[in-house]
């Protein structure tokens, strides 16, 4: 759903935070690539992209 910008509009952020595990380094460049692609008709559109190691223990909020 578009929904039209007026003069008194301002424009807002959108963040989205995707996390997934992978094999190599490769596979998840090649995943950053596949989502900008598909998100490469959006002017001033910024991906924050970062490879870490798999924690070894759940974070439980504490």
């Amino acid at each position: 759903m578009t929904i039209p910008q007026t003069e008194k509009s301002k424009p807002e952020l959108c963040t989205i935070r995707i996390m997934f595990p992978v094999v190599s380094d490769d596979e998840a460049i090649m995943c950053k690539k596949r989502i900008a692609e598909a998100l490469s008709d959006i002017p001033d559109m910024n991906i924050q992209f970062s490879i870490m190691n798999m924690p070894t223990k759940p974070n439980m909020g504490m």
